[in-house]
């Protein structure tokens, strides 16, 4: 929470719009609450420092300053949504900001490119009708914006994937796993010995394209 004194605008964008909740305890039907926990992990912990969590989120440094009122709730650090300083004065809205630094943010970039349109199940349904058809009376919809309906109509690309990231098997020379049957060890030898790795057909590829 931003200091009222020192930046008073900041301070009302925040408990206006980047506080969760409240949840847990102080309000079980919230719609975050799973199982009597809050699907987001609110509230977080206090912390002096900045811990990463390499299989998830990094856990924020939140000092354990006074709480404030926001509406009939007392809320302090560890309510308040991770946001950006700048992006927050300039948009007066709601956008969290995390750091995405583990390899499995690509999965989560690719899945927002990939899931697709915001749709709804409609159903209709006439009074008084004996022979009703349940399977005709729903209709499948989709919502497509101004922007993106002009972008479909001129066939532009909805995404572009250029190179492949391929993984190289590292190892020390000549010393590249090998896979033997019992007693054959010596033919599977000289197969190593001709056969190249990706490392070495980078190493290779390198040289001779550099």
């Amino acid at each position: 929470l931003p200091d009222p004194c020192t930046d008073l605008r900041l301070f009302q964008i925040v408990t206006k719009c980047m506080v969760h909740g409240p949840c847990g305890t102080i309000n079980i039907n919230s719609p975050c609450m799973r199982d009597g926990q809050c699907c987001k992990s609110f509230p977080k912990q206090f912390k002096d420092d900045t811990e990463e969590n390499v299989n998830g989120y990094p856990i924020y440094r939140r000092r354990a300053t006074e709480p404030v009122q926001v509406g009939k709730y007392s809320i302090d650090n560890r309510w308040v949504v991770p946001y950006n300083l700048w992006l927050l004065k300039k948009f007066n809205a709601h956008i969290n900001v995390e750091v995405c630094a583990s390899v499995k943010s690509v999965k989560y970039l690719y899945k927002y490119v990939y899931k697709g349109h915001n749709a709804a199940s409609v159903k209709i349904q006439k009074e008084g009708a004996l022979d009703h058809d349940e399977i005709l009376s729903f209709v499948e919809g989709r919502y497509v914006s101004t922007p993106e309906a002009m972008w479909r109509l001129n066939e532009f690309n909805l995404s572009h994937k250029s190179h492949t990231v391929v993984r190289l098997a590292v190892h020390l020379p000549q010393q590249q796993p090998i896979v033997y049957q019992d007693g054959q060890e010596a033919q599977a030898i000289e197969r190593a010995a001709l056969r190249k790795t990706t490392l070495t057909s980078w190493f290779e590829l390198s040289k001779n394209d550099p």
